[in-house]
């Protein structure tokens, strides 16, 4: 009996996780062996009375040039992370809401899509009466043209112990890892992403 076989994903095959998120060998910012990658993950803060935090990470997701591709079969996950009583590092309970910035998001007439996603730590730990409290992970699948992309489950309340820590995007395309990127990247070790989705 031998090891077992490792499934070969594009661009991440023997790639330890830290590295994963650094591998640009294409002019496009896209992983070699991959369909898409992130070409741009920036985080903006907003100045806001009623908020602790108050911050928005713009995420560009490019597809490869000459790809046709099927926008259904992509999945762009989003995590923030808060540091829990100034040590632990854990998945946010702070209300995180995403829209796209660019229409369609198919891909076809607009490359790369953007993707705004933003976190509020209200101050007191308080939660906002105008939106909902999410789960930390928003995995995305672009909607159907002009469908707005839905909210995900409200959570009872957020704890002012927290405080923003840093963010994970993953990329999959037929529920294979194509791109990832984390601030600090230590997150990525903490939380590595998996190559390839469970089926649901």
């Amino acid at each position: 009996p031998g090891a077992p076989a490792s499934a070969a994903v594009p661009g991440f095959t023997g790639v330890s996780p830290l590295n994963a998120g650094n591998t640009r060998t294409d002019p496009e910012g896209i992983p070699d062996g991959s369909t898409f990658g992130i070409t741009e993950a920036t985080v903006a803060e907003t100045p806001d009375p009623e908020a602790d935090t108050n911050l928005t990470l713009r995420v560009g997701v490019k597809v490869r040039p000459q790809n046709l591709v099927d926008h259904t079969k992509v999945k762009i996950q989003v995590y923030f992370y808060d540091t829990v009583d100034n040590n632990k590092v854990a998945l946010t309970d702070a209300e995180v809401n995403y829209e796209w910035v660019t229409p369609n998001h198919d891909w076809k007439s607009t490359n790369p899509e953007v993707l705004a996603v933003s976190y509020v730590r209200l101050k007191n730990g308080a939660i906002s009466s105008e939106a909902a409290l999410t789960e930390a992970a928003a995995a995305v699948t672009p909607p159907i043209s002009g469908k707005k992309a839905r909210p995900a489950a409200k959570k009872p309340e957020a704890d002012p112990s927290r405080e923003y820590a840093g963010y994970q995007v993953r990329v999959y395309y037929n529920d294979q890892l194509q791109d990832v990127r984390a601030e600090p990247t230590k997150l990525l070790n903490l939380f590595p992403p998996p190559l390839t989705l469970a089926a649901q």
